[in-house]
């Protein structure tokens, strides 16, 4: 008698899990399927207003419209130039830092500071390439949506602040940026172009003064033009 009282009680009991199993995989289905119906009606109803403005049925209020301006990469201005700085060895000031380096290899040579010294000789190996090889010509644009260079947008919320310089005759646009890497965008261009960028960047960016140039920033990019003398 006991185990028949067991088994009805185990019976029960796997028949009330099996009606709660059910029920919860039934009221899953139903879910389901109210979702899918609003979803449907959802669709049906987008499909059937925008057959409507199509056919001039329905005219948008404002607040139907997106806020959002979409801007599209509409091409503003083009220039070519080389893709950098061209390093000369003829120059008297790049042979006399070059010699520079090497005695500060050396001396950090006699100090045991091995690494340093690596990192310098493999810096001074870089250029001896960019003055060997000659640099290659390149296309910038100027969009609607920001500055494509080197096969990249860069769009005009990225960008900080610009500014024109002059370095051996070479002009350069400086595009500093509001991104850990590049902080800083060298363009190099004529002094034909010089005109129309800064039409087209004035009213997107801040022209930045930098009139209290350091010596090492003169050595990287050359004497800063004024806003005045633009």
């Amino acid at each position: 008698m006991k185990e028949s009282k067991s088994k009805k009680f185990l019976k029960h009991e796997f028949s009330e899990i099996a009606k709660i199993i059910s029920g919860e995989m039934s009221l899953r289905e139903k879910e389901d399927e109210i979702q899918r119906i609003k979803q449907d009606v959802i669709a049906k109803s987008k499909a059937e207003k925008r057959k409507k403005v199509v056919e001039k049925e329905l005219v948008l209020e404002e607040s139907d419209l997106p806020t959002k301006k979409v801007v599209q990469n509409i091409k503003l201005f083009e220039w070519e130039a080389p893709d950098r700085y061209e390093f000369k060895f003829e120059n008297k000031t790049f042979r006399f830092v070059l010699a520079l380096y090497l005695l500060f290899v050396l001396f950090l040579a006699v100090l045991g500071q091995y690494l340093l010294m690596a990192s310098l000789i493999a810096l001074l190996f870089f250029i001896y390439v960019a003055g060997t090889n000659k640099p290659t010509t390149v296309t910038h644009k100027i969009t609607a949506r920001g500055i494509d260079t080197g096969n990249r947008l860069y769009e005009w919320f990225m960008l900080d602040n610009f500014w024109f310089s002059i370095k051996n005759g070479q002009y350069l646009l400086i595009v500093e940026t509001r991104l850990r890497y590049p902080r800083a965008l060298i363009l190099l261009l004529g002094e034909a172009d010089k005109d129309a960028i800064f039409i087209l960047l004035q009213d997107k960016v801040v022209y930045k003064d930098v009139r209290k140039q350091g010596r090492i920033d003169r050595l990287n990019y050359g004497d800063y033009i004024p806003f005045e003398d633009i």
